[in-house]
């Protein structure tokens, strides 16, 4: 129904007068196609039954007005009508499944039509969720599952130790994760793919950015917008996947093209990542491989997550199909100013622009005949308060969320909002709580889709306290593995704070050694006091500067700033 509907919102908004006008509507509705036929290929080509034989279910009278809709109840122990949480949508297509007919359980099933300019280029969808199981006899004892014995429990029961904070937000039950779990980015994953029944033995994990600009690129699907290219290309391959390697763990093997980091990284990690777990690396994806990717890659034979499915929930266009506690989708670039422009699959703070004269947006229109013309959104604006982040990881049965927590980005002093990413101990429970009721609107909806795994939910906060969900990472995101480190300090040196400089602009002048040296002479010095960890870097210019990402963490954030701006610099002119 979402999909359908936004079919139907994209025709009409091409219909926009001429401004500046998301002109790429209809590429934007084709992606929604190629999306909908992806998850139907996806469901022909399982054995999908029913988990509840279809004449245990009752099924309520539906109200004429409304789509009939049915609930396959799980295998488990019997609840009251009460207890029964609703499960999450699964959209069907209306051709024939490997289902029993729906004709002996519903009488009537009321059709749905709108008079469209055009038609829809899809069929009729049934939508089947959100409904209870009505007076089913109790499972017999030999059916019901001990909870202790399941491969969901034996993972989320290892992920924090019983003193963590737990508690249940409506469908979701969350966790903190702890140092004392032992699990790491990988560990989730070769768990998540042991609970589906999917043997982890051929996994890999890969970290590397798909771009034009590199050897993993997207040539006829599945494009993200990675204007201006970035001037050191090496930066996709080996700063963002070793950032990432040092709290992936050892589950799984990652990709980096070289077979291995950076000389120095993993000695460096290990010195000063309290109980750090070396990773493994491996130089080689073969067509046998299962992948679990930073980003859907057109080269990668098989994915742990449907490519296309991944795709769509990356796109800045799929937000206002999850949740409405979003910013207002507007029709061009002069209803309201100033507004919000985003390419639809940009990266980082690529491809955003704040419209609020014609000077803004000459120079948006520039922008997009150098990019090649990319697909857009247009927004109202919103005046920020506040600009946080949260890092999750949710399981594959769509209830359970590791939460890994969130950061801040402050303001300059010029007004424009920092990179850098702050990160207090002592704010992660109230973030959480401010982030729940977005999280779990995200959760269901990718869970919907077959989705699962990492996730990163940013959402702008008013001055007033109202929060707008303005961008989702269906991927490991950038400040989670400073996160943990913090976690890990806290644990080993009681350290409430860190600071976590990852912009792909940061530098180091001097060779690695030099680097490694530096920081090594400091943390000694002020060990218990504060400490430095070089979470990635490579060499830019080989013994001239070095492009770094730089985590500084203590119990003072001016001393921790004070630290990284002597560190990590901008390029000089």
């Amino acid at each position: 129904w979402r999909l359908m509907s936004a079919q139907k919102n994209l025709r009409r908004r091409s219909k926009s007068p001429p401004a500046l006008v998301p002109r790429d509507y209809k590429m934007a509705s084709n992606n929604l196609l190629v999306l909908s036929e992806s998850i139907i290929e996806r469901i022909n080509n399982e054995d999908v039954k029913p988990q509840v034989p279809m004449d245990e279910v009752a099924v309520p009278e539906a109200p004429t007005e409304e789509l009939t809709i049915l609930e396959f109840e799980h295998d488990a122990a019997p609840k009251t009508p009460t207890e029964v949480p609703k499960a999450p949508a699964t959209i069907l297509p209306s051709t024939p499944l490997p289902f029993p007919t729906l004709e002996a359980q519903v009488t009537e099933v009321g059709t749905v039509e709108e008079k469209l300019e055009e038609p829809i280029p899809t069929g009729t969808f049934f939508i089947v969720a959100e409904t209870k199981k009505v007076e089913a006899d109790p499972l017999p004892e030999e059916k019901r599952i001990e909870v202790a014995s399941t491969p969901q429990h034996n993972l989320v029961g290892s992920l924090v130790e019983e003193e963590e904070f737990e508690f249940q937000f409506a469908k979701l039950r969350v966790r903190n994760w702890s140092p004392s779990s032992g699990n790491y980015f990988s560990d989730y994953i070769k768990e998540g793919l042991v609970f589906k029944g999917q043997d982890p033995s051929n996994v890999v994990m890969l970290f590397e950015t798909p771009s034009k600009y590199t050897a993993f690129n997207n040539e006829s699907k599945w494009g993200f917008h990675d204007w201006p290219p970035p001037k050191y290309p090496t930066s996709k391959s080996v700063l963002g996947p070793c950032k990432y390697s040092g709290t992936t763990g050892s589950a799984l093997p990652v990709f980096l093209r070289g077979g291995k980091p950076p000389v120095g990284l993993m000695e460096h990690w290990s010195k000063y990542m309290p109980g750090h777990v070396a990773p493994t690396f491996t130089n080689k994806i073969s067509d046998q491989n299962l992948v679990y990717a930073y980003l859907p890659v057109e080269k990668i034979k098989h994915h742990v997550n449907d490519p296309s499915v991944h795709f769509h929930l990356c796109g800045k266009d799929a937000i206002h199909l999850m949740t409405t506690a979003t910013t207002k989708l507007l029709p061009d670039t002069r209803e309201s100013r100033p507004c919000v422009v985003k390419t639809t699959h940009s990266m980082g703070s690529k491809g955003i622009f704040i419209i609020r004269d014609d000077e803004d947006e000459k120079e948006f229109e520039q922008f997009l005949v150098d990019s090649g013309n990319p697909p857009y959104v247009v927004t109202d604006f919103v005046d920020i308060h506040r600009n946080v982040a949260c890092h999750l990881f949710m399981h594959p049965n769509a209830q359970d969320v590791v939460w890994f927590g969130s950061n801040e980005n402050k303001r300059n002093p010029d007004g424009s909002f920092s990179s850098d990413s702050y990160l207090y101990v002592s704010e992660q429970e109230d973030l959480k709580k401010k982030q729940l009721p977005f999280v779990n609107e995200v959760v269901q909806y990718c869970a919907s889709l077959g989705f699962w795994g990492f996730l990163g939910i940013d959402v702008l906060f008013n001055s007033e306290g109202q929060g707008f969900l303005v961008d989702i990472n269906p991927r490991v995101t950038g400040s989670c593995p400073a996160l943990m480190t913090l976690q890990l300090m806290k644990k080993k040196f009681g350290f409430s704070c860190g600071l976590f400089r990852r912009e792909g602009n940061i530098n180091f002048y001097g060779d690695h050694q030099e680097l490694f040296g530096q920081v090594e002479a400091h943390n000694i010095e002020n060990e218990g006091k504060t400490c430095i960890v070089i979470h990635s870097y490579f060499e830019a210019e080989e013994g001239k500067h070095m492009r770094i990402n730089i985590g500084v963490y203590g119990t003072d954030m001016d001393e921790c700033m004070t630290i990284v701006n002597r560190f990590g610099k901008p390029l000089a002119a």
